[in-house]
């Protein structure tokens, strides 16, 4: 048999370059994978600039009076994008019945103190008006949120809440993950969604929200505009506070608002309490006031809401509310039972 001799000089070269090949192909593999990260890196990057699409559709039951209907109530896609850290923007429509943009705006995140958002979205009013569909625990809004808040407005504005303007919004006294205070201010047509000012006038609306601990919102706020073109314009003015507990598991959240539409006056106030089982099921109790015309008893209505939603899976609720509404005039008292599926996707 033939062994091949090395003397320790060789040896010494042969370890070494036996090192330096380990080393080199360590060095590109680690290449390989720092290329690898960082085009996986590019490509998060890239994706999360692109818009994200969303969207829900609520089916909604309704009996009354021996009379009961289908409907489609909303069928939404949402789009939104964040291009950059200091600016995003959403655009929201609607198709249920015909196709209509609900909200349109961008937001320019300036400072954790002060932003400022312009386009078509929610008034900076009321404590419930800012939730959407898919968190609002009724199927239908309060009627004093309704009446004086742009949804089915007093003012004949309907609007879903929401109107075309700007705003400045921010919060002070950041700790664990939420602000002390939060606000709001801004300048508004005044004549609801899609639609263009007939009038010199701006309306102006703000909320202060102070939040003492996580689950405990107090809030006030203002709205002061008019409605009409120039040469007819009449007041529309609203005040109010609420107050909300929230805790993920315990609900409480009432509000008070009052308003002047043209020389009417009216108030009006809610109650809702809820209480979530196994994060699947919320019973739900809602007393909810409102009286239309302060100079007409007969305008007053209660209405009390028993009702409950399940949450079967993250992307499906069912919602079931039955509603017994009564007046001054006790023949027209009656009930409403609502049942409404939502998918959202």
């Amino acid at each position: 048999m033939y062994y091949l001799k090395f003397t320790p000089m060789k040896k010494i070269i042969l370890t070494i370059s036996l090192l330096a090949t380990v080393l080199f192909s360590t060095v590109q593999a680690q290449e390989k994978v720092s290329d690898q990260e960082e085009r996986t890196r590019k490509l998060e990057s890239f994706m999360a600039k692109l818009p994200k699409m969303s969207g829900f559709i609520n089916v909604r039951y309704q009996y009354e009076n021996d009379a009961n209907s289908l409907d489609i109530r909303r069928a939404r896609l949402d789009f939104k994008g964040e291009p950059a850290k200091w600016f995003d923007y959403r655009l929201q429509v609607d198709f249920a019945s015909s196709p209509r943009i609900i909200d349109a705006f961008v937001k320019f995140k300036l400072h954790p103190m002060f932003n400022v958002q312009a386009g078509q979205f929610k008034l900076a009013f009321s404590l419930e008006n800012p939730y959407s569909p898919l968190d609002l625990e009724t199927l239908e809004n309060s009627q004093v949120v309704s009446y004086l808040s742009g949804v089915n407005d007093l003012a004949g504005v309907k609007a879903t809440g929401r109107d075309i303007g700007v705003a400045v919004y921010g919060g002070f006294f950041k700790q664990d993950g939420y602000n002390i205070i939060d606000y709001i201010i801004g300048l508004y047509n005044g004549n609801g969604i899609n639609t263009k000012d007939n009038n010199k006038y701006k309306d102006l609306a703000g909320r202060i929200n102070i939040n003492p601990i996580r689950p405990v919102t107090l809030s006030a706020f203002y709205y002061n505009g008019k409605i009409g073109p120039d040469g007819e314009l009449v007041p529309r003015t609203r005040y109010g506070f609420g107050a909300r507990y929230d805790d993920g598991k315990i609900l409480f959240r009432g509000e008070y608002i009052k308003g002047k539409t043209d020389q009417k006056d009216s108030d009006g106030f809610y109650l809702l309490a809820g209480y979530t089982i196994a994060g699947k099921f919320q019973p739900l109790f809602k007393y909810d006031y409102m009286r239309l015309d302060l100079a007409n008893e007969n305008s007053r209505q209660i209405n009390y809401l028993v009702g409950f939603d399940y949450w079967p899976h993250s992307m499906f609720r069912l919602q079931v509310n039955y509603t017994y509404r009564t007046f001054i005039q006790k023949e027209k008292n009656s009930g409403l039972l609502g049942i409404m599926l939502t998918a959202r996707f």
